[in-house]
């Protein structure tokens, strides 16, 4: 994934200015880009819709047993 973004981060820059800049700058800015993307923390979509569908089905038990426990403590407060 690392190397796609890259390259299509490259090949913008190239097709955009590829008179301004020499072939050791093209590859100093490769190489400065590259260690900017390495920082950062990137992950593949289906990672993150997976994600956060499981975000969702927890909240979805969160709530569920938040009405339960409601429920509860009614149903205590009414017998005692």
């Amino acid at each position: 994934m690392f190397n796609r973004v890259l390259d299509e981060v490259m090949s913008r820059f190239d097709s955009e200015s590829r008179d301004s800049f020499s072939a050791s700058s093209r590859s100093q800015l490769k190489a400065m880009i590259a260690a900017s993307l390495r920082r950062v923390d990137l992950v593949p979509r289906d990672e993150f819709d997976a994600q956060a569908a499981v975000l969702l089905r927890t909240r979805q038990l969160l709530q569920e047993l938040e009405q339960r426990f409601v429920e509860l403590e009614t149903s205590v407060k009414q017998q005692g």
